[in-house]
């Protein structure tokens, strides 16, 4: 599938509603892309630090050793490895669970909602009202059901968990497990543990396989989003 192009999407906003419309639509349109880009830049860095400490201070001694054994620099080390990965995969959790939001108001602006008599007020745009608009017409109820997927699909309820508990409550501290089996390719990997959030209980997963399989989720639906919104502006008329 070819990627989302955006200047053609500004290119139809611009026509059919004018500079001040794609004014309100441009910020948006370019922090989807963002956002993708900060979760990328986070997930990079985060892996890049497990791989530097696992090098330098877990080739010839093992994680309980040096959580445990006495040893106060190794302790410290440790304390600041954790904090900078937990600092980045929090970064990228956040990053993503952003884009359904930010690609609503994109959305919303690009269609001309905003003028239509049935207009959300500003503070109540997000994904939830903006897919009830698109699907009260089967012109954008696609656009609707997509966006839809995107915000509810997949793993994304523990993802959001996992956003909103770190934003609302306490961050869900990511730990770093080591195999003692031989069975796991990798000796070690940074894991979420269970948690509880809004009564709701979630299992501990692998960092890495989970923010990995959700961002390409994530990713090719806005890519999908975004070829059918260029597909309804391009069938308009002013």
């Amino acid at each position: 599938m070819p990627p989302w192009n955006l200047n053609e999407t500004r290119e139809h906003i611009s026509r059919l509603f004018g500079g001040r419309q794609l004014e309100l639509a441009a910020p948006s349109i370019r922090s989807v892309d963002d956002r993708q880009i900060y979760a990328r830049i986070h997930f990079q860095a985060a892996r890049a630090a497990v791989e530097a400490y696992v090098s330098s201070e877990l080739q010839d001694a093992s994680l309980f050793k040096v959580t445990l054994g006495g040893d106060r620099e190794g302790w410290a080390k440790f304390n600041v490895f954790t904090r900078e990965v937990g600092a980045h995969l929090t970064a990228c959790i956040q990053s993503i669970h952003a884009v359904p939001d930010i690609l609503a108001n994109a959305l919303y602006y690009s269609l001309g909602l905003n003028l239509l008599p049935s207009a959300i007020k500003p503070r109540a745009l997000s994904v939830t009202s903006v897919t009830a608009q698109l699907t009260k017409h089967s012109g954008s109820a696609k656009l609707g059901a997509l966006l839809k997927t995107l915000a509810t699909g997949g793993e994304f309820k523990h993802l959001s968990a996992l956003a909103n508990q770190a934003k609302h409550r306490s961050i869900v501290f990511p730990s770093l497990n080591e195999d003692f089996t031989g069975e796991r390719e990798a000796r070690h990997a940074v894991t979420f543990p269970a948690f509880e959030h809004e009564c709701v209980s979630y299992r501990p997963v692998f960092a890495e396989e989970f923010l990995r399989n959700e961002y390409i989720r994530c990713s090719a639906l806005v890519v999908e989003i975004g070829g059918e919104l260029n597909a309804l502006l391009s069938a308009r008329e002013p």
